[in-house]
């Protein structure tokens, strides 16, 4: 956490911004469990302790993309259009390489990878009964429902990526945040038309 009277407010509404885009309600939480706890400056973070904008946008982007990958990864058995198809298995070898650099930056800052948006109904992630309509569809259906969940997911990351590239984060979180968006530009140029 910062310290606003050092500029710290910054910090403090990219990760709330962060919050706030990924799940209803969670920028409301208290910026801290233990607000007696001394808080370093802006964009420094304590010896050993990771900077939660960092853990917040890794574990989101971590969370979306792994989701993602799965959707795209039915488009062979699913899909109508060997354009789709061909995008999506592109796309989803993109996602598979994005992934291992995220998960390494995540567990370099001693962060567990495990999932805490699990279950979460947030922009750029498909909810339960739109993941049965993809897992079910076929054809030209799948190709529609594909389309709009991944329009959704890349303009999602994009928005995320830009927010913690304007934070606090270190330089790998930048260049990550940075290669995510130009991925996410790339793939959304590149998609089929419906």
């Amino acid at each position: 956490m910062t310290d606003p009277s050092r500029g710290g407010t910054r910090n403090l509404a990219v990760a709330a911004l962060l919050c706030a885009l990924a799940v209803s309600g969670c920028a409301s939480s208290p910026p801290s469990a233990h607000p007696a706890a001394p808080r370093p400056a802006a964009g420094a973070t304590s010896p050993g302790a990771p900077n939660a904008t960092e853990v917040g946008w890794l574990q989101l982007t971590i969370a979306m993309d792994d989701q993602a990958r799965r959707i795209l990864e039915l488009a062979p058995q699913r899909s109508g259009s060997t354009r789709m198809k061909d995008w999506a298995a592109e796309t989803a070898v993109r996602h598979r390489d994005r992934l291992a650099v995220l998960r390494t930056l995540l567990a370099a800052r001693g962060v567990p990878d495990d999932n805490p948006h699990e279950g979460h109904d947030m922009p750029g992630m498909v909810d339960a009964r739109e993941m049965r309509a993809l897992r079910a569809a076929r054809g030209p259906r799948f190709d529609r429902l594909l389309r709009s969940a991944l329009i959704e997911h890349l303009g999602q990351s994009r928005k995320l990526a830009a927010a913690v590239r304007k934070a606090g984060a270190g330089a790998d979180v930048r260049k990550a945040a940075l290669a995510t968006d130009t991925s996410a530009a790339e793939a959304r140029r590149q998609l089929p038309p419906a």
